[in-house]
């Protein structure tokens, strides 16, 4: 209870007091669970606290976890891209280092296999160009690979009469099919189609390259249909087909049919997975058909494209069999070997060639104003082909005088120079029907202009 006193005023010095008693037991009650009540609640604000606190450490752990992580990334991918671009030098080196001693095999094997030999020595020539070519094609669909993957190559799309590529595949692997007794047929074109003409040009090489070389007998025929507003651009032959089965697999890397046995292997199984990234980088259809033993078609999808007045109206492109006899051609590379290789297959397709290592062995010899230029990219002391032609256009006055560079090496950079410069580029190892069909089309370029 609660006792209550008043004391009421003085009446005659006697003293009152009034007293109050209230039942106070409900709100004891209340008061002493509003502390319970209060101590519940600190408890449970503690223990709150003590976890946002525990939570708040381990977000702490996991942001310095994630910061070493991202550290350990960056490390990470600062490592990859630099083996990256140690890889891509390696692959610069090795472009020029290891196709350099092939290209000139090439030229004095090509050489040899166009003089009268017996026929011991004609098999051991035709060997050795085999194994020539078969590294060429391994050395070149690995660095192809290379770029691809790591999207170096850029497309650069031009609107070009479709004859002109034509002639040069014919002049190619006309040859080349000749030579194991197989008919080689080419339909004309007279369409323009608007694509890459170097990138285009790789992937109708890889398709021919693979019809010449698993087709034992009968023929090869390299096609042009048009459809709507595209042309199929097509390469039948008569070889063993394609089971159904393996029509998709055959783009794949390192695949090759029948190729259980070393002895079947022929290359790496890169050619058509080449084929199909750069029609996947031009927008482009390819379609393969194919009928087990008696022979497939591959087909590429290209636009067409209506050429400009002054472009439509250029002379036609030189044919493959324009006659090199008595041109002079001039030779620059700082590679004797490839100087010996290349005038032996030039004298050998009736041209009068001489040979310089740069420059100033050019003014020693005094040589007279040759018909053509074929003059390496790199050479001693920093120069380069494109500033070579030049000296060499300035030193005869000829500012028009055909010119052709060669190189190992494939960057887009210098491709886009040379084009802006209206040089042809061809890539070492060269191709002796490709270099004839470009020389010839130079040299009937210059009598028509």
């Amino acid at each position: 209870v609660a006792l209550t006193l008043l004391r009421k005023p003085d009446r005659g010095g006697e003293i009152l007091v009034e007293g109050f008693v209230a039942d106070i037991t409900e709100r004891e009650r209340a008061r002493q669970e509003l502390l319970a009540l209060n101590a519940r609640l600190e408890a449970r604000v503690r223990e709150r606290t003590q976890r946002l606190e525990q939570l708040n450490d381990d977000l702490a752990g996991e942001v310095a976890e994630r910061r070493q992580i991202e550290e350990q990334l960056r490390a990470a991918r600062d490592l990859a891209q630099e083996a990256n671009r140690s890889k891509d030098r390696y692959l610069a080196a090795a472009s020029h280092d290891l196709l350099q001693p092939l290209n000139a095999a090439r030229l004095l094997v090509s050489t040899l296999r166009e003089r009268a030999l017996d026929a011991d020595a004609q098999r051991l020539v035709d060997s050795i160009h085999l194994s020539l070519e078969g590294a060429e094609e391994l050395l070149t669909d690995l660095l192809d690979i290379a770029r691809l993957d790591q999207e170096r190559i850029q497309p650069q799309r031009e609107c070009f009469p479709l004859a002109q590529m034509l002639c040069g595949l014919v002049a190619e692997y006309a040859p080349r099919a000749q030579r194991k007794a197989l008919r080689f047929r080419c339909v004309e074109s007279s369409l323009y189609v608007d694509s890459d003409h170097r990138l285009l040009g790789r992937v109708l090489r890889n398709l021919l390259s693979n019809a010449c070389r698993y087709t034992d007998a009968g023929s090869v025929l390299l096609g042009v249909r048009r459809r709507g507003d595209v042309v199929s651009i097509e390469v039948h032959d008569s070889g063993p087909g394609i089971p159904p089965d393996q029509l998709r697999a055959i783009f794949e890397e390192y695949h090759q049919l029948n190729a259980e046995r070393a002895r079947n292997r022929q290359g790496v199984g890169l050619g058509l997975a080449i084929v199909e990234r750069i029609c996947q980088r031009l927008g482009l259809a390819v379609s393969v058909h194919s009928t087990p033993g008696r022979g497939s078609s591959f087909a590429v999808q290209v636009p067409i494209c209506r050429p400009a007045p002054a472009q439509a109206a250029s002379p036609a492109a030189a044919q493959p069999d324009s006659p090199l006899t008595g041109r002079r051609m001039l030779v620059v590379d700082n590679d004797s070997r490839i100087l010996m290789g290349m005038q032996a297959l030039l004298e050998q397709w009736g041209m009068r060639c001489d040979t310089a290592h740069d420059f100033d062995e050019v003014q020693e010899q005094r040589l007279a104003a040759p018909d053509v230029l074929l003059v390496d990219l790199h050479l001693d002391a920093g120069e380069t082909g494109d500033r070579l032609v030049e000296k060499l256009r300035r030193h005869w006055r000829q500012p028009q005088l055909p010119a052709v560079v060669i190189t190992a090496d494939r960057s887009e950079a210098w491709r886009r120079t040379l084009a802006e410069c209206g040089i042809p580029l061809l890539h070492k190892p060269l191709r002796p029907g490709k270099l004839r069909a470009v020389l010839s089309q130079l040299i009937a370029r210059q009598e028509k202009g």
